[in-house]
């Protein structure tokens, strides 16, 4: 074998503990933009402190980052997960965790019409739905496809935050559990605004199936879509295996060393 590519792979397994050792409160920061900002009075290049043109621009409806740490998915905003925001008919829930394997439709697009969170079919190319119960602290994992049923952002110039929740029509193919923290500091977060809440989802049945460098896109809105919420990621192996194949490269290093003295001698 020859020395110099078990030196590279080597390099390679440090340089992939590093990144993992190097890694944030919550993990690597994986947010992308959901590519319709709001203007000059909100950052216009970030997701931190910016929601959907024309939409409250308040720190309670402001989803921040998305995050991921090995096998965990961590959603971070001024907006409470749990218990939503808003009063009366102003009042928005939650949205489920939409996953797709490709690039899917979001962005500045808006679909005339009524307000409402109306049923439609699922034309936004996500194939997996993370269903959330906030109650048990658990979700479904449903794969999904553009036959299945799911609920619209509320207002309509909001239908680039679309969809909001999974309706009808899914396959369950997993389950994992959530949790959510509350009060989280700027300085802790590393987001400004005030409290900050942070929801981590466990993705360890779905990578099982999925396996090693699927490229993932998220999203994740309330019920308004004042917000749109946008991740994009490709799931590496934890830790353990970059130690334990870094160890391997070693291992060959030494027996090819032993090997050539043997020879020589």
């Amino acid at each position: 074998m020859n020395s110099k590519w078990i030196k590279g792979l080597v390099a390679a397994s440090t340089l992939g503990l590093a990144l993992q050792a190097n890694a944030g409160m919550f993990g690597t920061d994986v947010t992308i933009s959901d590519k319709n900002h709001s203007g000059t009075n909100w950052w216009s290049d970030r997701e931190d402190q910016e929601v959907e043109p024309g939409m409250v621009a308040n720190q309670v409806w402001d989803l921040e980052g998305t995050f991921v740490d090995g096998n965990v998915l961590t959603l971070v905003g001024g907006y409470d997960f749990v218990n939503g925001e808003g009063e009366g008919n102003g009042h928005f829930d939650s949205g489920d965790l939409f996953l797709s394997t490709g690039t899917p439709l979001y962005g500045d697009i808006h679909r005339g019409g009524s307000n409402g969170n109306l049923s439609e079919k699922n034309k936004y190319g996500y194939n997996y739905v993370l269903d959330l119960d906030f109650t048990t602290g658990s979700f479904d994992i449903l794969a999904i496809d553009e036959d299945t049923d799911v609920l619209g952002a509320w207002y309509q110039q909001n239908e680039g935050s679309s969809p909001w929740r999974y309706e009808d029509g899914g396959k369950k193919v997993g389950s994992g559990s959530l949790s959510v923290q509350s009060g989280l500091t700027d300085r802790e977060t590393g987001f400004a605004g005030g409290d900050h809440y942070a929801m981590s989802l466990d993705l360890t049945e779905l990578y099982a199936q999925l396996g090693e460098s699927t490229t993932f896109y998220s999203h994740f809105t309330m019920g308004c879509g004042n917000d749109n919420l946008m991740g994009n990621w490709t799931v590496v192996p934890e830790p353990a295996t970059f130690a334990l194949f870094g160890m391997g490269v070693f291992g060959l290093l030494i027996a090819r060393r032993k090997g050539g003295s043997a020879a020589v001698a």
